[in-house]
């Protein structure tokens, strides 16, 4: 099963990638040009069948025009502190 192996979290990010790409009126052909990739690689990342490390990420959400910092202060910090909220006093 393709991304059987991620987590939510990651999951939403993704999703928030695609909603990005989208919001910015590009195509998956569109943005695999702007990071000097095939589109297959953006399809890729896009169903969670290939994981993108910390830099490749960073050249993807700069490629998108937004500040990969923001990014993930928007979308993933609330999602692990969510987690992390049950745990204390564990």
């Amino acid at each position: 099963m393709a991304g059987a192996q991620h987590t939510k979290e990651y999951k939403a990010v993704v999703t928030a990638l695609v909603e990005l790409r989208s919001e910015r009126g590009l195509s998956q052909t569109d943005l695999a040009h702007l990071l000097g990739r095939n589109r297959s690689f953006i399809a890729k990342v896009e169903i969670c069948e290939r994981r993108l490390d910390v830099v490749e990420f960073c050249t993807w959400v700069n490629a998108l025009s937004f500040d990969p910092a923001e990014f993930i202060r928007i979308h993933l910090l609330g999602l692990l502190s969510k987690d992390t909220n049950g745990m204390r006093g564990q």
